[in-house]
């Protein structure tokens, strides 16, 4: 489950494997989702989760429930940005570090396509979902590329300064 999580929805929802299954217990003690347990021998045992009726009713109403107030993120690297004129070599050095952590999450994003690829023709309902998943890929493909802009757009200017 954690895997399907990080090749999927992390691009833009972020759990720990330990909230993921807190949560799924919870659902499953609102009736939710059942879950059964699978023997296997030649890897470890695992427990399957599935929706129930009721589950696929609060899905629908959570769905249908009014959106809430857009938030304003937190954002730490925007923060230090922010009161860079303080220490700015400093501020340059964390820009080129977050270049390098934009390269690293390119290289994960990079293999959620392949993740929604497989998933749409391997689990049930994933060709109807495919198009809405593709939708939430996209949107962290944009999010990236505005932020490798950003942050190469400041390291120049930055450097310019110097």
């Amino acid at each position: 489950m954690a895997k399907v999580f990080e090749a999927s929805l992390n691009n833009f929802w972020h759990a720990q494997p330990s909230q993921i299954y807190r949560e799924l217990n919870r659902m499953e003690d609102c009736g939710w989702v059942s879950s059964r347990d699978v023997i296997q021998k030649k890897r470890p045992n695992k427990r399957v989760y599935s929706i129930t009726e009721e589950g696929e009713r609060e899905l629908a109403e959570w769905l249908e429930a009014d959106l809430p107030p857009a938030e304003n993120p937190h954002n730490p690297v925007l923060l230090r940005v922010f009161f860079g004129a303080n220490a700015p070599e400093a501020t340059l050095e964390l820009l080129k570090s977050y270049r390098e952590q934009l390269e690293t999450s390119q290289e994960r994003i990079e293999k959620v396509h392949g993740a929604i690829q497989f998933y749409a023709s391997a689990v049930p309902g994933g060709e109807k979902a495919r198009p809405y998943w593709e939708m939430t890929f996209q949107f962290g493909v944009l999010r990236l590329n505005a932020a490798k802009q950003w942050v190469d757009e400041c390291i120049g200017r930055l450097e310019g300064i110097e």
